[in-house]
């Protein structure tokens, strides 16, 4: 019986800590657009940064920053990408929130030889949006939520075929537009665990060692 209640309450800790198993809140990614697919250039890299933050359980916040220059960096609709194009794990069917306006979640556009992507928000034929070609770009920043049925963490964002992990179509300081990407990024966890994850282990360790110690003493 002793055997059983010690397997019991191993189970029950390490259940409890399986269920904080998703990246801590507060857990962050940057990445840097230094690809430069312009036809003539766009100017000098790095282009602007995206960053992943796990704002909330299963929610991760997606922020791209454009280089603030003179003239402004921006989104367009040239037809060689999108705003913002990337890839997660499994390919889930997903749901974005709280995009900024002027862009909106379409299928994922023509990449040309940077590969291809499951998913892509755009700033063309949106009201408020970017013009066709190169006409009205949008500055930015470009926000928004991700989410699906299991939860999305920042660690579920991944590289496609060609090692890119995300693609933009701008038009860059020289005038000229096309496609920029991220080809690698860096994790930041938060500097302690989430106090969830912590009170999630210790319900399970302190309810194992009860069910020890009433077996023991009764």
């Amino acid at each position: 019986m002793l055997k059983k209640l010690l397997l019991l309450g191993t189970a029950f800790a390490f259940g409890s800590a399986g269920m904080a198993h998703a990246d801590a809140i507060g857990t962050t990614a940057m990445f840097s657009l230094t690809l430069d697919g312009c036809t003539g250039g766009c100017g000098t890299s790095p282009f602007g940064t995206v960053k992943l933050e796990q704002t909330a359980a299963g929610v991760v916040t997606v922020t791209e920053t454009l280089k603030a220059t003179t003239p402004a960096e921006g989104f367009v609709a040239t037809g060689a990408g999108k705003s913002l194009e990337w890839n997660l794990t499994g390919a889930p069917s997903i749901t974005i929130g709280s995009l900024t306006t002027g862009f909106a979640q379409v299928a994922p556009g023509n990449a040309g030889g940077f590969g291809t992507f499951d998913y892509a928000v755009s700033c063309a034929g949106v009201s408020l949006g970017c013009g066709n070609g190169a006409s009205s770009p949008l500055p930015g920043p470009l926000s928004f939520t991700v989410t699906d049925a299991a939860g999305v963490n920042v660690s579920d964002f991944i590289a496609n075929g060609n090692g890119l992990f995300f693609l933009s179509d701008i038009i860059g300081v020289t005038g000229n537009t096309g496609n920029v990407g991220a080809t690698g990024g860096t994790i930041t966890p938060p500097s302690v665990p989430e106090p969830s994850s912590l009170v999630l282990l210790g319900s399970g360790l302190i309810g194992a060692a009860g069910l020890l110690r009433r077996r023991l003493f009764s």
